[in-house]
């Protein structure tokens, strides 16, 4: 039997991730870092191991005896008062992962990187797996830090380290109890906090197609190569006419410039980091990165991997429910089921 060590089953993507490697067979052995959303994976049988991506030698107790490590945890946030918070967790913290994992003699390592760590195309196509970073312009903390943390793994992929990346679109889907940042873009749309839309989007992927993205690159990916896990681009204008429809909510047609956005973005920050040290319902960084549009596309995965998606709809259907059904929401949805989860 594969025994794994899975970082972050607790969050969204990684316990998305556990469920596919359950649904295998494997052992798993999850590093956990608290307890608070331990109901994530409570269905399932499970070593568990504490630990912190900031503290290395529980890194090293985690990575004895195991066979595979997929490190999907990492600091989803798009707004932080500390930045440094961001380079210690998603930077040195991948740093420190891989170093114990490979000091343990683990033959294969699943990297989950984030498509903020590929480049934009000017030319408007969606971009691959070869598009370089090239987005420190728009300041934003998030990206940044996964583009450091994903130079850190292919440094040690050029040294011949047994990695494989993933670069997940935006995740939405059952399961977002946080909820993440995406997550909380549609829960402030049901809720009326947000008043329209701007010319920008985002590329999705449902939660349990990207967890089962990660075995396939594990079971199929080549060593050294990375794999885009994205269904659909959708503009911002199809996202929330969806959310709304399924969420039996007014669509508001209010456009704003993307210079508004951004501006916007900026001063509803500066609100948070200077008054209510809350976060932002956007950010500056957030509003340049959405605007562009992130487009990718995830026809590498699908060709090497036989990646499948299921229909854009349910995954945001199983999403809403989700806000619904954990209070997030007040409204109860108009369509899909409880039973689509």
């Amino acid at each position: 039997m594969t025994r794994v060590l899975i970082t972050g089953a607790t969050g969204f993507i990684g316990r998305a991730v556990a469920d596919a490697a359950a649904r295998r067979g494997m052992d798993l052995r999850l590093l956990i870092r608290s307890d608070k959303y331990i109901d994530q994976v409570k269905h399932l049988r499970f070593e568990r191991v504490d630990g912190d991506l900031t503290e290395p030698e529980s890194l090293r107790r985690a990575c004895e005896g195991v066979d595979a490590v997929f490190h999907v945890a990492a600091m989803y946030s798009m707004w932080v008062r500390d930045r440094s918070l961001l380079i210690r967790t998603n930077v040195e913290g991948t740093r420190a992962m891989i170093r114990a994992a490979l000091d343990a003699g683990v033959r294969k390592i699943v990297y989950t990187s984030s498509v903020a760590a590929i480049g934009h195309r000017d030319d408007g196509r969606p971009s691959d797996e070869t598009v370089e970073w090239n987005l420190a312009w728009t300041k934003d903390a998030y990206t940044e830090s996964k583009h450091l943390a994903n130079r850190v793994a292919k440094e040690f992929i050029a040294a011949g380290a047994p990695i494989i990346i993933v670069y997940p679109g935006a995740p939405i889907g059952w399961g977002d109890i946080k909820p993440t940042p995406t997550g909380q873009m549609y829960v402030d749309y049901i809720n009326g906090r947000v008043p329209g839309y701007f010319p920008g989007g985002f590329s999705i992927v449902d939660v349990d197609d990207c967890g089962e993205g990660h075995l396939l690159a594990y079971e199929k990916g080549r060593l050294g190569e990375g794999y885009i896990l994205t269904n659909r681009n959708m503009w911002l204008k199809e996202i929330y006419a969806l959310t709304a429809e399924i969420a039996g909510v007014p669509e508001r047609k209010l456009c704003l410039p993307k210079w508004g956005a951004v501006m916007f973005g900026c001063i509803a920050e500066w609100w948070s980091n200077h008054v209510t040290h809350k976060p932002p319902v956007l950010t500056c960084g957030g509003a340049r990165m959405t605007a562009l549009p992130p487009f990718y596309t995830g026809e590498k995965a699908v060709r090497e991997l036989g990646l499948t998606f299921r229909p854009i709809r349910e995954s945001f259907e199983r999403a809403i429910w989700c806000f619904y059904q954990r209070g997030l929401i007040r409204r109860k949805p108009r369509t899909g089921s409880p039973s689509a989860t």
